[in-house]
């Protein structure tokens, strides 16, 4: 259920802009870094990749789905990460 709103809400970008997106959402000791993105993504080539925008303020993690071939940045709030998760 969740995949399948999330896919209602994929804008699909170009690698170049997945790429500036990702570094825009990164932030310090979230694991989103330069040598992650060079192992996982610079080198790959066929992909198809999409972004879904935060729906507000509070909503400043950044997550990635990759699966068939294709990568989704979307971001999540605390709450609903905990919530996805369970709490800490």
């Amino acid at each position: 259920m969740f995949t399948d709103l999330l896919s209602k809400l994929e804008i699909e970008v170009s690698k170049e802009q997945f790429k500036k997106r990702y570094f825009q959402g990164a932030t310090p000791h979230s694991g989103w870094t330069s040598a992650y993105w060079d192992q996982f993504f610079e080198v790959e080539s066929g992909a198809r990749y999409f972004v879904i925008e935060p729906g507000d303020q509070r909503a400043n993690r950044m997550f990635i789905r990759s699966g068939d071939n294709k990568h989704c940045i979307f971001f999540l709030s605390e709450a609903a990460e905990e919530s996805m998760y369970g709490s800490r």
